[in-house]
This record gives structure tokens, C-alpha cells and sequence, in this order.
């Protein structure tokens, strides 16, 4: 099970790191990286709010997947400690957005669910 929270660890880092470095430049997902990294309270996120990022990030995946259109084959892998982003691979240069962006997506609509 410590491999798993290494994974997430670094995973988190790596992301908080991208967005700050401008990686993630999507200007509609700014709350939810605010609840993430900067203890912002999740009531500053409201389901409008979320339902907005979420679609913008589907938007945004959509386009990485018609750029690599075999990459989804990879998806099924799993990440290990060695290779956190083995999943993604199929993307490319990409890979790094694109698992940011699937995680994201998931985690909204689990905050939906609960706002």
C-alpha cells in the first residue's frame, strides 16, 4: 500500500509543480486548484463551478485524444513506482497533461457528488 500513496505523493507533486510552471494554463480550472494546493474551502466551489471545469477538461481531453488516437490502448496499464506515468505513455509529450487532466476529471465528479 506504500507504493500506492508514493505514487499519488509524487504524482501531486509533479502536478502542483506543472501548474505552477504554467503546464496546466486552463484559466477555468484556477478553483479548483486553489481547493487542491491552496486550502481554499471546498464551499468556494459550488456545482456550476464544478460542472464548468469538468466539461472544459473533457473538452481538453478530447482534443489530446484525437492527437493520439491508439494512446487510450495504454490506459489499462498500471502505474508503478518506477513509471508512474506508464498509463499514459501513449500520449506522448502530452502524457504529463493528459494524466493531470483524467485525474481532475475524476476528482470533480466525485466533488460533485458531494456539493
Amino acid at each position: 500500500m506504500s507504493d500506492y500513496f508514493d505514487i499519488q505523493d509524487r504524482f501531486y507533486a509533479k502536478m502542483k509543480l506543472d501548474y505552477e510552471s504554467g503546464l496546466i494554463a486552463n484559466p477555468v480550472l484556477k478553483p479548483y486548484f486553489d481547493w487542491k494546493f491552496c486550502h481554499a474551502p471546498l464551499s468556494t466551489l459550488d456545482r456550476k463551478t464544478l460542472f464548468d471545469m469538468r466539461e472544459s477538461v473533457a473538452q481538453e481531453m478530447e482534443i489530446i485524444d484525437e492527437k493520439y488516437p491508439d494512446a487510450s490502448d495504454f490506459l489499462s496499464d498500471s502505474p508503478t513506482s518506477d513509471d508512474i506515468w506508464k498509463p499514459y505513455r501513449g500520449y506522448g509529450d502530452d502524457r504529463y497533461l493528459y494524466s493531470y487532466l483524467y485525474g481532475i476529471e475524476s476528482e470533480l465528479s466525485q466533488l460533485m457528488a458531494i456539493v
